[in-house]
């Protein structure tokens, strides 16, 4: 019995490390891609990648098999009578079990080396550009600003992430970028003014970067971009009053002198009627999402 138990697991455990690790592997690779461009559901993707791994159990089913057979693991001498018994196929029914269970542990024990929320930002970062090209196309012309952007707040990472929509073509290193195809960014939480406005919940406008404690001045400079003044509003959900993200624009077109650069309070009013269309658009995504 403690022979025909540990045969019948053995192979078990290879069949499980194969089937999660394929399937983990195949849902995951499809939630980063068709997933994260198409809107499709996790679990979704999970099934698909199920799909892969079941087709692969049966096209390599047999590997499994032979390969247990090399390694001289073999089922015990045993009668067809004695094997047709009720404890013998429980004791077969058990080391199964117990072998596909071990098996699919260690196959997901590559979950420990992925990124687990890749598919997730993606996906965000998916529905942000819809925000952006749908609201924020314009919304650097209506200010006058040079370059414009919407921040989602991770709070887990402690970091604000966006991808700009508009001015990348402007110069600096994204000069061959088009405003079309933004790129991510990220910029400290808790040492950057995006991050400020996040935590606050108050719109700020500051007229001089460099003499602001919080400004990312090493994150700005990576991007080849010239900031000189800023004006940032934050999102907030109409029902909670959480702050969902924050809308920046970069250097007042109008004027010539640095302290005509500056943004006044009409920009600051235009700020947070584009912020509040922006959390219109962040609320029913949410609801789509639900």
């Amino acid at each position: 019995m403690r022979s025909l138990f540990v045969v019948s697991m053995i192979p078990m455990i290879g069949f499980g490390i194969m089937d999660n690790f394929i399937m983990i592997q195949a849902g995951d690779a499809i939630d980063n891609t068709f997933g994260a461009t198409l809107g499709i559901a996790t679990l979704t993707a999970a099934a698909f990648g199920q799909v892969f791994s079941d087709v692969a159990g049966v096209l390599f089913g047999g590997a499994v098999d032979r390969g247990v057979a090399r390694a001289g693991i073999r089922p015990p001498d045993i009668t067809s009578a004695q094997r047709a018994l009720a404890v013998s196929k429980n004791v077969i029914m058990a080391g199964s079990v117990v072998g596909v269970t071990i098996g699919c542990l260690l196959g997901a024990s590559c979950l420990l080396f992925m990124d687990l929320s890749a598919a997730d930002r993606k996906k965000q970062a998916q529905q942000l550009n819809t925000i952006l090209e749908t609201v924020m196309d314009h919304g650097d012309e209506l200010i006058e600003a040079e370059r414009s952007s919407v921040f989602v707040g991770d709070r887990e990472r402690n970091e604000m992430w966006s991808k700009y929509a508009s001015g990348m073509a402007d110069g600096g290193k994204d000069a061959k970028e088009e405003p079309s195809e933004p790129r991510l960014f990220a910029v400290p939480m808790n040492k950057s003014i995006v991050g400020e406005c996040f935590l606050s919940g108050k719109i700020l406008n500051i007229p001089d970067v460099s003499k602001h404690e919080n400004y990312a001045g090493k994150a700005a400079k990576n991007t080849g971009f010239r900031c000189q003044s800023i004006l940032c509003a934050p999102v907030i959900d109409r029902k909670t009053g959480e702050v969902l993200a924050v809308v920046e624009f970069l250097n007042k077109k109008s004027g010539k002198g640095e302290a005509e650069r500056a943004f006044d309070g009409n920009d600051e009013k235009l700020a947070r009627m584009l912020a509040h269309h922006i959390g219109v658009f962040m609320e029913k995504i949410g609801e789509d999402d639900d």
